[in-house]
């Protein structure tokens, strides 16, 4: 499958076979490529907070556990979300609030990463259900179906 142009998330189901302990050989790299990703929106106030937020990734996925992942407060940022959809397969996804080209390439970039270390996986975009439309306070909200009838 070629994959699109720009997408708002990208998500990475590994085999049913694998869990959260057979990515700890890989996730440093996974990590770093995030937190660069990140760097224009970094503060300086927080200078080691990626190593923090690493290694409390690193001891959860040495126990067998859904690691946090890094979901820092940057309105642009680029995420990276370990979701408890099937507790029977792990998955992770990297999101933005926009489409754009970046998720794609970080996407892309660590699918090939874990298919060089052997760790079968599937690639898959813009799988995020984003719920119901909502209006700001005093507004209707929005409906599938219009009412002119």
């Amino acid at each position: 499958m070629t994959p699109p142009v720009k997408a708002r998330s990208g998500h990475i189901l590994l085999d049913p076979k694998r869990s959260y302990k057979d990515l700890v050989r890989v996730y440093p790299e996974i990590y770093r490529k995030v937190v660069e990703a990140n760097r224009p929106f970094f503060k300086e106030t927080e200078p080691t907070m990626p190593d923090v937020l690493l290694e409390e990734n690193l001891r959860d996925l040495r126990a067998d556990r859904k690691p946090a992942g890094y979901n820092r407060p940057d309105a642009f940022g680029m995420r990276l979300i370990f979701p408890l959809v099937d507790p029977k397969r792990s998955e992770f996804y990297f999101s933005k609030p926009a489409r754009g080209q970046e998720v794609v390439q970080i996407t892309e970039q660590v699918s090939q990463l874990l298919r060089r270390r052997g760790l079968k996986h599937v690639v898959e975009y813009d799988r995020l259900q984003l719920g119901t439309p909502r209006s700001p306070p005093g507004f209707p909200t929005p409906s599938a179906s219009s009412s002119g009838s």
